[in-house]
């Protein structure tokens, strides 16, 4: 039995890495690898700058909807999550520490892509394409286009996957198979039977991927029938709330229509108290302000008939006693009380009085002097000792004189 020559052997046999995103909906990359690579085993690598938990598993069940759509095309597959700040310096050690021989990634993305794309747009991918060691072959697709490939190396044997300029229409079918003119392996005579067992497996991928996308596109359909259904459901249950609520609504506009007639009628009735009670407050602060009236004008009566009857009772104690005090002399006598004085006290008009008599005279109302008539600085009283002594004196010394 014939064996395969090396290079071929190598392009078939090993196994393929796949680099790729979180967005589940972009499978172009996946997708060109296992319809145009010829693998049979493939590894899904994903690079990410560290998450948190809650991200973690999100990644986590993205990558395993991409194992599924192997599953779906019949490939083998596995994972691989690396955590790196640098999404490019991860994948050149995956390449180091796994001596990984061929990987597919994405040369930009598919936002950027144009049928007139023919180099490197992302900064990740050309720093790849420039770092990644010689003996990697590394295909650069975009939105399911070949877009660059960086041939590997391996001694004397290099393998040799590129567009070229002339052919590259060709190249940009989406989904289709490379040429058997742009595929090439230096260094060996290529083999009819290998190459027929190569394009049998391409056809089953890719009847393996009309089958995955028309059991995709049925579960499109299902889920817009199921959608739909529940949309209508939904419609009749808002139909029916929307026709609850106007009877609930209707309702209450009676209610509240009700309650409006009722408060009018209190608010009425309120507003009417109020206007009687103001009357009567009216009235009733009217006859309290006449009261007020009378009851000052009683009181200054009152103060004035009592000021008149101890003037008149002064007056009576001096025509009484005007003879006692005939020979005492003048300044012992009180100019208010006309008697001798006994507590002398000076006043702020420079008069002295006696402290009973400055005092009534003061409390009664009075500000001015009793002798000038003029209005007193102050009303503070200050005992003239000196008088009240010569007083004191003038007693002691002759008692017939207070007879």
């Amino acid at each position: 039995m014939m064996s395969k020559p090396v290079s071929q052997q190598l392009l078939m046999d090993e196994k393929i890495y796949v680099a790729v995103g979180t967005e589940l909906g972009n499978k172009s990359t996946l997708v060109w690898a296992i319809q145009n690579t010829g693998g049979k085993e493939f590894c899904i690598v994903h690079v990410h700058q560290p998450l948190y938990r809650k991200e973690k598993e999100k990644a986590q069940k993205i990558m395993d909807k991409y194992l599924q759509t192997c599953r779906l095309m019949q490939v083998r597959a596995e994972k691989i999550l690396i955590e790196m700040e640098s999404v490019e310096k991860g994948l050149i050690q995956l390449i180091s520490e796994h001596n990984v021989k061929k990987l597919v990634m994405g040369a930009a993305s598919d936002s950027h892509y144009s049928m007139r794309m023919a180099d490197l747009l992302s900064k990740k991918a050309i720093y790849i394409r420039q770092e990644a060691p010689a003996t990697c072959c590394i295909w650069f697709t975009c939105k399911g286009y070949l877009v660059y490939t960086r041939e590997a190396i391996m001694g004397n044997a290099s393998l040799e996957y590129a567009s070229t300029s002339s052919d590259q229409d060709s190249v940009r079918s989406r989904g289709s198979v490379l040429p058997s003119g742009q595929y090439t392996i230096s260094r060996g005579n290529g083999n009819v039977y290998q190459l027929a067992v190569f394009e049998a497996e391409k056809s089953k991928k890719e009847a393996s991927l009309e089958a995955f996308k028309h059991q995709e596109a049925e579960k499109e359909k299902n889920k817009a029938m199921k959608k739909a259904k529940e949309w209508e459901s939904a419609y009749f249950e808002e139909l029916n709330r929307r026709k609850e609520t106007e009877m609930e609504l209707t309702k209450a506009r009676e209610k509240l229509e009700k309650m409006r007639y009722i408060s009018e009628n209190r608010i009425t009735e309120s507003y009417m108290l109020v206007q009687k009670l103001q009357d009567k407050y009216n009235l009733a602060t009217k006859a309290l302000r006449k009261a007020k009236e009378e009851r000052d004008e009683l009181i200054k009566g009152r103060d004035k008939a009592i000021i008149e009857a101890e003037e008149l009772k002064r007056i009576h104690e001096k025509v009484s006693r005007s003879d006692e005090h005939r020979e005492a002399p003048q300044y012992f006598i009180c100019p208010i009380s006309l008697e001798v004085m006994e507590d002398p006290q000076l006043a702020a008009d420079g008069f002295t009085y006696e402290t009973e008599a400055i005092r009534t005279w003061l409390e009664s109302g009075h500000e001015t002097s009793p002798m000038t008539n003029k209005k007193l600085l102050h009303t503070n009283l200050v005992p003239n000792l000196a008088l009240r002594s010569a007083i004191q004196e003038w007693l002691h010394a002759s008692p017939s004189s207070r007879k």
